[in-house]
């Protein structure tokens, strides 16, 4: 065992202090400091968790204690995963030791304050946003204890959970997905962490028919990728890497339906499920639109200038791809309302909302993507919002009317 990783044990061992030293735990991690060069950012980064704590309490905000114990837990013990083992197999142990570790040690330092649902809960949602901070972080000991905390922090409000059964049940079921989407080559090592990190959240806040319906994207994504691929990669548009999506590619289109989620089980307002729709259908007419019009034997035009312009030109449409994202909206409305989310207005709300959203994305595509000033993966986050914001007014409409 080299020193590094004996100071880093001895890092992680500091947590049992923390029941009892709390913010003086910082005096053996500042030993660890000035000893060990390499985990100075490590000890830097857990002592500044410990002393924020206190100096948040003033403004009377509380930084629970056994956050930050997790957080111990998932920057030192678990990284051990990744020293044997590929980025997959290394998660899925990071993730389990997270959890053995960091469920017990909460539970005790919280004293029965907190249940034992919302301690298994925080304990997976650690050591999942742990292990993907530390695959794509290069400042890992910075970004996993903060981002770690910051994370388990948000979600340390009270709010109803299922039980312990049921949470396990969803974190199996969402890890399945994406080990399956993994060995199907349609997501890396880093979509899957984030694919899981969703699933449980919307699974969680909004239920399952909510994450049928990104399931339902994901697959119709992942399949379209491959539709006329070899005509694709000949004109040179085709995806990179096979289709094979990554965490950017992710968050970009399942970020917004995902905020949705959570504000519907905090505030439960039906204005939310329109929007979580609207949101979802522009993500998948979108990608239809982009796998299927891109196989359009005609030109397509900017939709900005109805010229003629050339396949796979940011803002390019054709009336495949307008065809293709109307039916992607449109499946997804119809989903939505066959599990009972939504009736008929629903499924109009979801469809306009979607081809609405989708027409935005190849408007931004056509003016602020082409000059820079967004990203494929930002117009995605923009495109995605509006069709949310058109869901959301189609619901209200629906009130006054």
């Amino acid at each position: 065992m080299q020193r590094e990783d004996i100071a880093r044990a001895a890092i992680g061992l500091m947590v049992v202090l923390l029941p009892y030293a709390e913010a003086f735990t910082v005096l053996p991690l500042a030993a660890i400091f000035f000893l060990d060069p390499g985990t100075r950012l490590l000890s830097a980064s857990l002592a500044m968790l410990l002393i924020m704590r206190p100096a948040l309490s003033i403004p009377h905000i509380n930084l629970p204690l056994y956050v930050i114990a997790i957080s111990f837990v998932a920057s030192t013990f678990a990284p051990l995963a990744f020293k044997k083992f590929d980025a997959l197999a290394g998660s899925i142990i990071y993730l389990m030791i997270t959890v053995a570790l960091g469920y017990p040690l909460a539970a005790m330092i919280s004293s029965g304050s907190l249940s034992p649902e919302r301690t298994l809960f925080l304990a997976i949602l650690g050591g999942l946003s742990g292990a993907f901070l530390h695959h794509v972080s290069k400042e890992r000991d910075f970004t996993v204890p903060f981002g770690t905390a910051m994370v388990m922090w948000l979600f340390s409000f009270d709010y109803p959970l299922p039980d312990l059964q049921r949470i396990l049940l969803i974190c199996v079921f969402a890890l399945a997905l994406g080990i399956g989407a993994y060995f199907a080559k349609a997501a890396d090592s880093d979509a899957v962490l984030s694919e899981t990190i969703i699933c449980l959240l919307v699974i969680l806040f909004g239920g399952l028919p909510w994450f049928l319906l990104l399931l339902a994207f994901y697959l119709l994504g992942g399949g379209f990728t491959r539709y006329g691929y070899a005509y694709k990669r000949s004109l040179g548009i085709a995806q990179s890497r096979g289709g094979v999506r990554g965490y950017k590619n992710v968050y970009s289109n399942s970020l917004v339906p995902l905020a949705m989620a959570i504000c519907y089980g905090v505030y439960g307002s039906d204005m939310f499920i329109y929007a979580f729709i609207g949101s979802v259908a522009t993500a998948n007419g979108d990608t239809l639109a982009s796998e299927i019009g891109e196989t359009s034997r005609c030109k397509p035009r900017m939709i900005t200038t109805m010229k003629e312009t050339e396949p796979g030109v940011d803002g390019g449409v054709t009336p495949l791809g307008e065809a293709a994202s109307f039916a992607g909206a449109l499946i997804i409305s119809l989903l939505a309302a066959g599990t009972g989310m939504v009736g008929s207005f629903g499924i109009v709300a979801g469809t306009i909302g979607g081809f609405l959203g989708t027409n935005f994305d190849s408007l931004l595509g056509a003016t602020l993507q082409s000059r820079g000033m967004l990203s494929n993966n930002g117009v995605n986050l923009v495109a995605t919002t509006f069709g949310a914001l058109v869901g959301a007014a189609l619901w209200y409409i629906l009130q006054i009317i």
